[in-house]
């Protein structure tokens, strides 16, 4: 007996080698084939790092808000364009040639399903990636493009933004690609979701309210909510009475990068105190066509997960038409 194995063990020690070789590559495609604990962690905003790590393992798509021609010179290897303009897949021309107001449902439905959008099963993430600039529009287009995704039925846990945008994934010298993906198309259909926007008149019946917890949010500029800057699309200077003045240009940094909670959260508080909190009162957004008052609808709602804001989507533009601003 101790001969036989004397001359078996040799044999079986030149098998091990190659059975170890086969079990580390097997354990090489699993680990492959598993979803990093990161990318389980979707939220309002990511990082480059997790974008570039996340991508290819999720049901997620990456959508480019910047204009064509910059698409076209530089951008995320398999992103799609379909950039944010205030007449575009994201926005439509409203009653009174009011700017910036929600495109039909059906076209949103359209322009998601031609990129690779489904819901709900597969229910696709997806990203926004916006431009920096200043003045800061480039940095509201993610925000005003997530809340036209929720009118239009997706989940707000569904979409995210890239933190710094495109000049924040460069930054950290990830690649990019002139190469245009070809989209794979798949059917989304939702119900439209109107619960978060209000009319002139909602606002009209909710201005002086402050007692009672309801508070009027302007995210325009410091000077053109007092009066001194009229802007272009509205009829009078000043704003909406017993607004409070909470400039979304503050939301960023200079880079493009979101601010902290803990800082936004400070903004607000600097600027309605202790009036209404997450359970208490209520508080209406506004700007001056409705781009601004999107960025701190998103901040309010998915960054510090206030539940009881709405947004009042004509903004400045359509109240000057029919009521006095306030100095």
């Amino acid at each position: 007996m101790i001969g036989s194995l004397a001359i078996v063990a040799p044999a079986l020690a030149g098998l091990l080698p190659a059975a170890a070789a086969v079990a580390a590559s097997a354990q090489t495609v699993s680990e492959r084939n598993i979803t990093p604990l990161a990318c389980l962690f979707f939220g309002p905003t990511v990082s480059p790092w997790w974008l570039s790590k996340c991508k290819a393992h999720l049901d997620l798509v990456v959508i480019d808000l910047r204009s064509a021609a910059e698409y076209a010179e530089s951008h995320i290897p398999g992103s799609f364009s379909l950039p944010f303009e205030p007449v575009s897949a994201w926005s439509q021309m409203g009653p009174g040639d009011l700017l910036l107001e929600m495109p039909p449902s059906a076209d949103v439905f359209a322009s998601l399903s031609a990129i690779g959008v489904s819901n709900p099963d597969p229910a696709t993430k997806i990203v926004l990636v916006n431009g920096v600039g200043v003045p800061a529009f480039p940095q509201a287009a993610s925000p005003r493009v997530a809340t036209t995704l929720k009118y239009a039925g997706i989940s707000e846990g569904r979409v995210s933004v890239l933190d710094g945008g495109f000049p924040g994934w460069t930054s950290e010298n990830l690649p990019t690609t002139t190469v245009v993906p070809t989209p794979v198309p798949r059917t989304y259909t939702a119900t439209e979701d109107r619960s978060f926007l209000v009319n002139i008149d909602y606002v009209a019946a909710n201005i002086n309210k402050k007692n009672q917890g309801i508070y009027l949010i302007d995210g325009r500029d410091e000077a053109v909510y007092n009066g001194s800057v009229l802007e272009d699309w509205a009829l009078k200077a000043g704003h909406i009475p017993s607004a409070v003045s909470l400039p979304a240009k503050h939301i960023w940094n200079a880079d493009g990068s979101w601010k902290s909670p803990l800082e936004l959260l400070a903004q607000l508080r600097g600027a309605v105190g202790y009036g209404v909190s997450r359970s208490y009162g209520k508080i209406i957004v506004y700007c001056g066509v409705g781009g601004y008052a999107s960025s701190w609808y998103f901040v309010l709602t998915r960054i510090l997960g206030f539940d009881n804001v709405v947004m009042y989507d004509g903004s400045a533009q359509e109240w000057s038409r029919h009521y006095d601003m306030e100095l």
